[in-house]
């Protein structure tokens, strides 16, 4: 049998030496190894956790070397390789770990990238060394400050956050809170489907405003959400086809966890660790169940550019 290498983060070691069980919603409802998740990509096989569970997205977002890889092989599972794949996934996943990035960079930066590999699945190129060379010019442009004066210059396109809001409404979030705080939030959040556009468009840059202490003096709590999605999921996934739809799921994301966390700081003093994995918990639990149609309308790039502007 092929040897195929394996990873287990540090995220998934500590989780495994716990003492006691989860009991948050997600777990009371789960069974058989759950939250235990695995992928094969290429020629590994990621070990991880569904985020979904409070005690897995503690040690997946609040510990600044969750991320630290043990590295073994293991038995090949059959899975088909695809070297394509691995190789655009590995590249997000360097943009993503850039130590020149800040976040926002870093997602413009893995855009940049998508771009580029759609291009090549278009004009049928797809040599895993492309993408490597591409991975190795936007590391020196990133090293040179190049990708966050260009990010800094992309023209804001409001009405797409605007739409974006209102979309929010549409969220059921089990929030593990206090009845009343849990109720109270969820029609805040409610609120946002039937705002007309102008009210939306102002409440949107009432939450934009909204300073995030917790996320802006712990950067890696949304870095290591990022890197969460990249390794745990493999994006953009195994032979996806419309790297735009990668981009806006990932560009969404933050946008959606940067709204939830301003919308909490309304109505309380603090945005505490514990409250962001509540949100975080809920929010993946949410997301896990969103059917992932693609936009049929619009052109891979017309979706990678709507995702830029949610940065």
């Amino acid at each position: 049998m092929e040897l195929i290498e394996h990873y287990q983060p540090e995220y998934v070691i500590r989780f495994n030496a716990r003492q006691e069980a989860c009991s948050c919603p997600a777990c009371q409802a789960a069974s058989g190894e759950w939250p235990k998740t695995r992928i094969t990509l290429g020629n590994q096989q990621r070990e991880s956790l569904n985020a979904a569970c409070e005690s897995a997205a503690r040690e997946i977002l609040l510990n600044p070397d969750a991320f630290m890889l043990h590295a073994g092989e293991i038995e090949s599972d059959g899975h088909e390789q695809n070297p394509w794949d691995e190789a655009l996934n590995q590249q997000c996943i360097n943009m993503a770990v850039h130590p020149a990035l800040a976040l926002e960079s870093s997602l413009y930066a893995i855009g940049v990238l998508l771009s580029k590999a759609q291009r090549y699945v278009e004009e049928n190129q797809r040599d895993p060394q492309n993408l490597n060379d591409m991975g190795e010019q936007l590391a020196q442009l990133a090293e040179a400050g190049v990708l966050s004066e260009q990010l800094a210059l992309l023209p804001p396109i409001e009405v797409n956050r605007v739409e974006a809001l209102g979309e929010m409404g549409a969220m059921r979030l089990n929030l593990n809170l206090p009845p009343m705080q849990k109720m109270m939030f969820m029609l805040k959040l409610s609120e946002l489907a039937v705002m007309e556009p102008a009210r939306l468009q102002e409440r949107l840059r009432e939450l934009e405003q909204k300073p995030l202490p917790l996320l802006e003096e712990k950067p890696w709590i949304l870095r290591n959400a990022l890197i969460y999605r990249l390794y745990g999921e493999g994006v953009p996934g195994n032979s996806a086809d419309n790297y735009g739809e990668a981009l806006m799921s990932l560009t969404r994301q933050f946008f959606q966890l940067k709204m939830l966390s301003a919308m909490w700081l309304e109505d309380n003093q603090s945005l505490t660790e514990e409250v962001f994995i509540v949100l975080f918990s809920a929010w993946s639990s949410w997301q896990a169940q969103q059917p992932q149609a693609e936009d049929a309308k619009h052109t891979a790039d017309y979706v990678l550019l709507h995702g830029l502007s949610l940065i």
